[in-house]
């Protein structure tokens, strides 16, 4: 897809297992449009919700069938979940691991997919595909934010990831999710899509070329 011909650069934030929201969003409010649009998926498709799994399963297909429309950022929770997975011994650091990715709402990841280890068939290697962030000529797209003073390539993992101090100063708009609020919100030049769709039952986008809001709700 060239430059000229994307007509819509929209990120979508938090998704937290609402598959139901996700389906939604992208078919019914968006209308997602191959040749047109690119969608950048700002992280945290998995815990809280009940469908991890068909969460995964759809970005994956959407992946797989339109590589240059669909960006898959990774979320702090994916982080959290990749840590528990790959703990293979009864260390403390492991066993701390595995519990905080449960506290977290791993637990209904973990039953989406009927157990730990078919979980982690399909999670390792969907984690590992994906990206840190997402750069254009004017955006930049992460999962939770860059600190002040840094860019993608100087700032941390944990800080892109787990970032809440929204103290981000360069010159490109930087769009977030991670931190919930009520609705899409703009700070100087940072938007933050994640609106708590597990909680609040309504899953935000964001097109950035036109500044227009897409969101599905529960009835």
């Amino acid at each position: 897809m060239t430059k000229e011909r994307l007509n819509r650069l929209i990120g979508i934030g938090d998704i937290h297992g609402c598959y139901d929201l996700l389906l939604d969003l992208v078919e019914q409010s968006i209308m997602f449009k191959p040749d047109e649009d690119r969608l950048v998926f700002l992280g945290d498709y998995l815990d809280r919700g009940a469908n991890s799994k068909k969460v995964v399963d759809y970005v994956s297909a959407l992946r797989k069938n339109y590589p240059g429309q669909i960006i898959l950022l990774k979320g702090n929770h994916e982080d959290l979940a990749l840590r528990a997975l790959q703990c293979t011994g009864d260390d403390e650091n492991c066993t701390n691991a595995k519990l905080l990715w449960f506290l977290n709402g791993g637990k209904a990841t973990i039953d989406s997919f009927q157990g730990l280890e078919e979980a982690g068939k399909t999670l390792i290697p969907f984690i590992d595909s994906l990206e840190l962030y997402h750069e254009t000529d004017e955006y930049i797209f992460v999962h939770a934010g860059i600190p002040h003073g840094k860019n993608p390539e100087t700032a941390s993992t944990d800080e892109i990831l787990w970032d809440r101090s929204f103290s981000y100063n360069g010159r490109k708009i930087l769009i977030v999710g991670h931190t919930p609020k009520s609705e899409i919100n703009r700070w100087r030049n940072i938007v933050c899509l994640d609106t708590g769709a597990f909680i609040t039952g309504k899953l935000s986008a964001y097109d950035v070329l036109h500044e227009k809001v897409y969101q599905a709700t529960t009835a």
